[in-house]
């Protein structure tokens, strides 16, 4: 049997046997040690240092084992791992300090060797080694850090190379630390050139492998080969390995070698990897060039364009970087071939243009020097941006040509390739600018979001581009030249397209648009101006020509067109020969309504001056945009009738006109090809009425214009011209897009004559809302497109016209009928279903009747409109009609209601009502509404008390909104849906009446009895919510509130009867016992009672009979006063709750009332503090109806109580959360109430009470159970209390401090809790060093700088938003300490390059921030006396001794390194100073010099300053002498 030796020399003789186990049948080495270790009797001195010794001995030899793998060997045994970690880690492993024995062990180990082979564990696949990640881990976090300095560069080499293969997460951290010991080995290593060709050549593929995300097969088109990595590396390591790489490849000695070696070794690591990285290898070789640019360029000192040649050369090295990067790599790599097409390289063409955009690398000529290599340079430079170019347009066009392919995926890439060539050098895409734009307006839509931005941001830089220049002109008639040029693809038919080819909302032209309008407003010249409208009007011209011609010379000769049928001509014969002639009249048509929209924009946004009305000027004549306009219209209404194009006569006969009807609709079913050349017509005509709107627009906005605003003779329409156009409107074959502008038009002009007497308004009027009836359907929506508009979603089209532009016509000329049309149709919108379209993806660009709906009631000139204004309140009082049948008199009881499809139809009428502003209610109308709302208060309610008891009620299935109304079944989704349905109307009948009896301010006496009655009976457990609560409860209190505002004797009636059934319902019965509560509503009507009376009343303005009715109230409140703390208990929260919102109100109601209780009021506010601290309850804010008197010192402490119970935030709830958000906003107007009053009566608390609740918010800031939001109102609170403390409380409130300080810096979810955590208690010091500097103590010193320098130490880790009001409160607690003495012992740290986590890189401190600091540091120059604070007999004493002195002298040790810091971050590339912070910091940074003096200037730029750095601090210097005062004048 095996016993542990009892001495070190036989454990180091067994531990040194060259067998394993040492005897047979014994236990192995490592569990001899173990059991060593564990043996408490085995008392030697070295045990630890013996066992160490032969753990990393052991350890250190597995490397050449060959059963390491197996889990045989050391370095695979977790036992080994883990009895080093426990012999490491004890701190009575030896008598020794560990630095005295372990460094030199670690001396005579390969401890490199050692991490390689750990980390080359973790390479194995199906092996399991998590049991000795952990400890290892532990292990050599104490073991590195004393051996990294006598680690090789050979060992760190292996090392990272075994990084490079592939890590586990557990290992992520001393990978890193390995990782960043080879960075900073390598800094000082001397053969950088040996280790670029090894890493070059070898490590190489595993370093881009591992940093490059692996690509799927979708990307590449092919089947990859290659494994993927195990897992994901981390990114911190991810970062360190990146930099190290950087590091190795981009040394002086790496920069020294050939090109071409490095690009020829990346692309033998692989394309699969190295395109991913590319963009930033080429960001960080400029950066490494640029940094070692002394070295690599040398010229001439002497002369004065040495900084230009050099940024020339090192422009010319790294574009001469980009032409190898793209005829080695990215050439091949790019094609224009779907089949073939890398994601990859087209997204690394765009990162490294991208590079060459931000560091301005390209230049069109060179400037510096001119011979003939330079020359070539830039020569195949340039031609391999022209070539990228070629590339990206080839592909941009090849996408317009695949409309019915899904490969588009590189198209977003390849235009953001052109965006970047764009931003480089506009040059480059300047002269294929049509054939860019071409190729964009023929991408196929709708496009995608990454597609859409990419190509407005093109769009974007090129207008950009124009405007600068003052070339907008140029850009235009290009841009229409592009459109005109619009083709669709041939083998795609018109009626396959997801969208019109003409659409322009769902196409990036639509927000260039907005652009476009903009910068013709800005760039324009006046000669500009005026050239650029006849241009336009002759490009548009020219366009319907072009489409004229192509559609005449497709349609056959002779008066009547026969169709192909009829000619006998089979169909393959048809579509051979019409098929693309038909393909290019609907691109032509597409064309021409792009042009069209176009030049609309232009024409709309030229100035005033560009318009004349004779052609004797130079600019554009109006006739001529109306004559064209209208021109293109009647040609193309009209091109498709069989008579004469002539005006047809009015009085027609109508049996001809239907004939001829007929006739169409036959020709074309038989005619396929008739229908294409019928859809472009209708499309051209569409896109000219659009034009003429749009310029017509422009004119209404000229000054002193004629009236009527028309476009020339041509735009004053006749009766015949608008006859004939009604009838096409009339037409149910008509496109809808054109239906909807010629109704725009017929309504423009109506508008335009005076006072809307137009001869034909009415006709114009009922037409179009024939139209709107016949084609309106409440579930339709419409996208916002006119070329997208269908017969389905028309009638939502004409509604949003008719609504949003032409309410004033219609009020003017309708008939009455014609507006009780109107609104019925537009209250039909389903208002109650608006959550379900909402909840559509498209919700956000659809437009749908709800929209409209809501669109009218916000809408103030709605309302103001009288006609339209009578037709809504007629409508709304014919559709509640039914609910009349209801009554609250006993005698109407036996009356049959409304059934309830009328019921809930009915209800629906006054969700509308809600948006009605109550002054727009006749007194009649508002009546009546008021009686139809108590009606079906009523009727909804014994409804529901029918179901809910299980009664039958005969009602229809199906209701209008679609939801089953069968009330016999007792279950189901039906059932429960009726019943919220109910339940809704009933909250709004409700929240109408309290909203029309707030306007009337006064009620109806006779039915205001038994309607509160009927408000006070409990409503059925299934119908009830929050919201019908609210409601009641407001509708309830306001009737009370009037009654006994009256004063008369009716009403004081009524009053007494209202207060007597409170009496009768006990409303504190439930909540003094233990059973269910049943009293809620009473309870809090009773409540808001004793808010009207605090607020509105006196006992002596009321009655004898309602103080009577009120005193008997007060009796129910007084048993809730004597309850003591401990009473309340804290197993139900939410009753706890309910118990202190009781006693609150029954306090308030002692104080009005001014009576006495027997034996005074219990105080219960410090003993439910602490329960509450101390319990583990999550307790929500109660919400407080009303704030007693402060004068009643026991309050202050329930005050204190309920403040610590609100300090619960609603943490966990979505920002989208309505009733977080609303439950938010309460508990902060509650704490805003809290603060006023315990900020007004702290003073009076004694001293006992102060001490003992500062104790109790000490104690719950401590605890780290308490969660993070009450933490923060705890400390808020006590911020509060330390504000204004009572007398005597000195040592109370520094006991406190020190205790608060203590926790702050030691605990760590304080110091190391969130940024709003930190907020909070640098505020509470903050406030306590400035307000109160005697209760500081010295031992409270170094707490608060220790804590600020744990606020300030940097980290990896950084908030979302830089928190601003932490750099105050530290500039604030730094400047309230600089008039003490202890000020400047403890001197700053800082470290460059770092940030602290409350500071975000994304959003640094700013220029308010850097004059706070400079305040501070001027400060220190100021010259003032110590506050002392002794006894008066030594205040005359001390006055005379003490003389005014600055901290300069004993700050002065310490201004060297806060100018260093400043020259670092001036001189650091990746820091930026703006100048305005540079400013603002002026005066701080002088008084620094100030203290500096020139010695210590001298020796700071000795020896602590490069080249750059003492430029920087000359010039600094050079501003301080400027402005010393010398002692002169």
């Amino acid at each position: 049997m095996h016993t542990t030796p009892r001495n070190i020399h036989a454990l180091v003789r067994i531990l040194k046997a060259s067998s394993d186990p040492p005897s047979a049948d014994g236990p192995l080495k490592i569990d001899i040690a173990n059991d060593a270790w564990l043996d408490a009797s085995f008392g030697a001195v070295k045990k630890a240092e013996v066992l160490v010794e032969w753990l990393l001995g052991a350890l250190g030899r597995d490397g050449k084992r060959d059963d390491k793998i197996s889990g045989h060997g050391p370095l695979s045994n977790p036992k080994y791992w883990a009895l080093l970690q426990q012999t490491l880690s004890s701190s009575a492993s030896s008598v020794r300090p560990l630095k005295t024995w372990l460094i030199p062990l670690l001396h005579r180990t390969n401890l490199a060797g050692m991490v390689k082979e750990l980390i080359t564990l973790s390479h194995v696949r199906d092996a399991d080694f998590g049991g000795i990640y952990v400890p290892a881990r532990v292990v050599l976090a104490i073991l590195w850090p004393l051996a990294e300095k006598r680690v090789g560069m050979d060992g760190l080499m292996e090392c990272f190379a075994a990084v490079l293969g592939g890590i586990k997460d557990d290992l992520a951290r001393i990978c890193t630390t390995v990782v960043a010991s080879y960075r900073e080995v390598l800094g000082t290593f001397g053969n950088k050139k040996k280790l670029y060709t090894s890493f070059l050549s070898i490590h190489m593929p595993h370093w881009i492998r591992t940093l490059s995300p692996p690509l799927g097969s979708q990307f590449l088109n092919t089947q990859s080969s290659r494994e993927d990595p195990s897992s994901k590396t981390p990114k911190q390591l991810h970062d360190t390995i990146y930099r190290a790489g950087v590091d190795t490849l981009f040394s002086v000695e790496g920069l020294k070698q050939p090109l071409d070696t490095f690009l020829d070794a990346l692309s033998r690591a692989g394309t699969d990897y190295g395109f991913n990285i590319l963009p930033g290898l080429f960001s960080a070789r400029l950066s490494a060039v640029n940094r070692c640019r002394n070295t690599l360029f040398s010229f001439s000192s002497n002369s004065t364009s040495s900084a230009l040649a050099t940024r020339e050369a090192m422009r010319t090295d790294a574009m001469q970087f980009w032409e190898c990067c793209w005829r080695i790599l990215l050439r091949d790599a790019l094609t224009t071939e779907s089949a073939v097409r890398r994601t990859d390289a087209w997204a690394t063409l765009v990162g490294m243009l991208a590079v060459i955009e931000n560091e301005r690398l390209y230049t069109p000529n060179s400037t510096i020097r001119t011979d003939d290599q330079n020359t070539r340079i830039h020569r195949d430079t340039e031609s391999t941006l022209i070539a990228a170019r070629g590339l990206a347009l080839a592909t941009v066009e090849s996408a317009g040509q695949a409309w019915d392919s899904n490969d588009v995926t590189t198209v977003n890439l390849a235009v953001d390739a052109l965006d970047m060539l764009t931003r480089i050098e506009y040059e480059l895409v300047g002269g294929e600018l049509h054939r860019i734009l071409r190729a964009v307006v023929n991408l196929p839509r709708p496009l995608s979001v990454p597609a859409t931005d990419a190509v407005q941001r093109l769009l974007s830089d090129l207008l950009d581009y124009h405007a600068k220049t003052r070339t907008v002109l140029a850009y235009i008639l290009t841009l229409l030249t592009a459109l005109s040029s619009f083709s669709l693809p041939k083998s795609v038919s018109s009626q396959s397209l997801p969208l019109p080819a003409h659409d322009v909302v769902f196409s990036p032209l639509s927000s260039h648009l907005s652009s476009l309008t903009r910068t013709l407003r800005v760039a324009l010249t006046p000669s500009q101006s005026a050239e650029l409208g006849p241009a336009v009007l002759e490009e548009l011209r020219r366009v319907w020509k072009a489409y004229a011609i192509e559609r005449g010379s497709d349609r056959p000769s002779g008066k009547r067109r026969k169709t192909f049928i009829e000619e006998g001509i089979p169909a393959e014969e048809h579509i051979d020969v019409s098929g693309v002639r038909g393909s290019k009249c609907h691109s032509l048509a597409a064309a021409f309504s792009l042009v069209a929209r176009v030049s609309g924009t232009v024409l709309a946004s030229l100035p005033s001056h560009a318009y004349v009305y004779d052609a004797q000027h130079s600019g554009i004549v109006c006739d001529e945009v109306g004559k064209l306009g209208w021109d293109i219209v009647w040609e193309s209404i009209r091109h498709e009738q069989d008579e004469p194009q002539e005006v047809a006569p009015q009085n027609q006969d109508d049996s001809k006109v239907k004939k001829r009807k007929k006739r169409k609709r036959g020709g074309k079913q038989q005619d396929p090809d008739s229908d294409d050349r019928l859809g472009t017509d209708e499309v051209v005509a569409s896109a000219a009425f659009r034009f003429l709107y749009d310029v017509r627009s422009r004119f209404v906005r000229i000054e002193n214009s004629p009236t009527p605003v028309t476009l020339g003779q041509s735009d004053v329409l006749g009766g015949d011209e608008i006859e004939e156009l009604l009838r096409v409107v009339r037409d149910e074959s008509t496109r809808a897009e054109l239906t909807l502008e010629i109704t725009r038009t017929l309504f423009a002009q109506v508008s335009q004559t005076r006072g809307f007497q137009h001869a034909q308004a009415s006709a114009i009027i009922k037409t179009s809302i024939d139209i709107l009836s016949r084609n309106f359907s409440p579930q339709s929506r419409w996208c916002g497109s006119s070329a997208a508009l269908t017969q389905e979603n028309l009638g939502v089209a004409l509604l949003y016209v008719l609504v949003d532009r032409w309410l004033g016509v219609m009020d003017a000329v309708a008939p009455e009928e014609v507006l009780q049309e109107f609104a019925s149709l537009l209250l039909s919108a389903p208002f109650e279903s608006a959550d379900e379209f909402d909840s559509r993806p498209s919700s956000h660009r659809d437009i749908s009747p709800y929209n409209i709906l809501l669109l009218a009631l916000r809408n103030a000139q709605f309302w103001e409109l009288r006609n339209m204004r009578s037709a809504f309140l007629t409508f709304t009082l014919k559709r509640t009609a039914p609910l009349s049948s209801f009554s609250l008199l006993p005698v109407s009881t036996g009356t049959s209601g409304p059934d309830k499809l009328e019921l809930v139809r009915a209800s629906e009428v006054y969700t509308l009502l809600m948006y009605v502003p109550p002054e727009y209610f006749t007194r009649t109308s508002r009546a009546e509404l008021v009686k139809r709302a108590v009606s079906g208060d009523v009727a909804i309610c014994s409804v529901l008390r029918g179901a809910n008891d299980g009664g039958e009620v005969d009602s229809p299935q199906i209701a209008d909104g679609g939801c089953d109304m069968d009330m016999d079944k007792e279950s189901g989704s039906e059932v429960q849906t009726f019943r919220e349905l109910c339940v809704r109307h009933l909250t709004i009948f409700r929240a109408f009446l309290y909203r029309m009896g707030q306007f009337t301010n006064g009620l109806d006496y006779t039915t205001s009895r038994a309607y509160v009655e009927h408000l006070l009976q409990p409503p059925p457990s299934s119908a009830t919510s929050d919201a019908l609560t609210k409601e009641t409860l407001n509708l309830v209190s306001f009737q009370l509130f009037t009654l006994l505002r009256a004063q008369n004797p009716e009403a004081v009636a009524e009053a007494i009867d209202i207060l007597n059934r409170l009496l009768a319902a006990e409303p504190l019965a439930d909540l003094l016992s233990q059973g269910p509560r049943k009293c809620e509503f009473i309870r809090s009507v009773a409540f808001r009672l004793i808010e009207c009376l605090r607020e509105h009343h006196t006992p002596e303005s009321l009655e004898t009979v309602i103080m009577f009715a009120l005193t008997t109230l007060y009796e129910f409140f007084v048993p809730v006063l004597l309850l003591e703390g401990e009473e309340l208990g804290t197993n139900d929260a939410f009753a706890l709750s309910e118990h202190v919102e009781a006693r609150s109100y029954a306090l308030s109601f002692v104080r009005w009332l001014g009576a006495d209780i027997p034996g005074g009021v219990v105080p219960i506010g410090i003993k439910l503090a602490t329960m509450i601290m101390r319990s583990v309850l999550h307790i929500r804010s109660p919400l407080l109806w009303c704030l007693p008197d402060i004068s009643n010192l026991e309050y202050l402490e329930t005050i204190a109580a309920l403040y610590s119970i609100c300090g619960t935030e609603m943490e966990g709830k979505s920002s989208f959360d309505v009733s977080g958000s609303l439950m938010s906003y309460a508990i902060a107007a509650v704490r805003n109430a809290l603060d006023i009053q315990v900020a007004k009566a702290a003073r009076e608390l004694s001293i006992d009470y102060f001490a003992h609740l500062l104790s109790v918010i000490a104690e719950g800031i401590e605890d780290p159970r308490l969660p993070v939001g009450r933490c923060k109102s705890l400390i808020h609170l006590s911020t509060i209390l330390l504000h204004d403390t009572p007398q005597g409380t000195l040592k109370v409130v520094r006991t406190f401090v020190t205790r608060c300080l203590d926790a702050f810096t030691g605990r760590p979810h304080l110091c190391e809790g969130p940024s709003e955590l930190k907020e909070h208690y640098l505020e509470l010091i903050a406030n306590h060093c400035s307000d109160r500097p005697t209760a500081l103590r010295s031992v409270d010193l170094g707490s608060i700088w220790s804590l600020l320098c744990k606020i300030l130490s940097g980290t990896a880790d950084h908030d979302t938003a830089t928190s601003f009001a932490i750099f105050h409160y530290i500039v604030s607690i730094a400047g309230s300490l600089r008039a003490r003495p202890q000020l400047g012992a403890k001197q700053s740290r800082l470290v460059a390059g770092t940030l602290p986590s409350w500071v975000s890189p994304s959003q640094p401190l700013g220029v308010a921030e850097s004059r706070a600091l400079s305040r501070l540091l001027t400060t220190l120059t100021v010259k003032t006396v110590p506050r002392t604070y002794t006894t008066q007999q030594h205040t005359a004493t001390a006055a005379e001794t003490q003389k005014a002195e600055s901290l300069a002298k004993p700050f002065a040790k310490h201004v060297g390194h806060v100018l260093l810091a400043y020259i670092d971050c001036m001189n650091d590339p990746l820091c930026v100073l703006i100048p305005e912070m540079r400013r603002e910091l002026e005066p701080g940074l002088f008084s620094l010099c100030e203290m500096l003096g020139e010695y210590n200037r001298d020796a700071l730029m000795v020896s602590a300053l490069d080249s750059g750095g003492k430029t920087i601090m000359k010039s600094l210097w050079r501003e301080y002498e400027k402005q010393r005062y010398v002692g002169k004048g």
